[in-house]
């Protein structure tokens, strides 16, 4: 009975994350913020252009069935990853050497 509960436990866990996952927009809003708070709330690539700031970021996002992955990568270099679970956010910046 208890293994019974504990399974029905999980599994409601598991729904309320897949139903409330963050989607691709709401992950690129809030990368968008994280990386102006990042910057001092200054916006250089606005200054700059479009053409400069934007050319070589690369944006991926990927869905991992309970919960989502966002990652802006400037290059080749990972600038913020973000992982979405119960429309809740935690980005982080990777660290250079890795």
């Amino acid at each position: 009975m208890k293994t019974l509960i504990i399974l029905f436990l999980a599994g409601a866990l598991a729904l309320g994350g897949y139903l409330t996952k963050p989607t691709e927009e709401a992950h690129r809003a809030n990368a968008d913020t994280v990386l102006a708070d990042q910057r001092g709330g200054f916006d250089v690539g606005e200054l700059i252009g479009a053409v400069v700031g934007q050319a070589r970021e690369e944006r991926r996002f990927e869905d991992l069935v309970v919960a989502t992955r966002y990652t802006v990568l400037s290059g080749e270099t990972a600038v913020l990853e973000c992982l979405g679970l119960y429309a809740q956010f935690l980005c982080s910046q990777p660290q250079a050497g890795k």
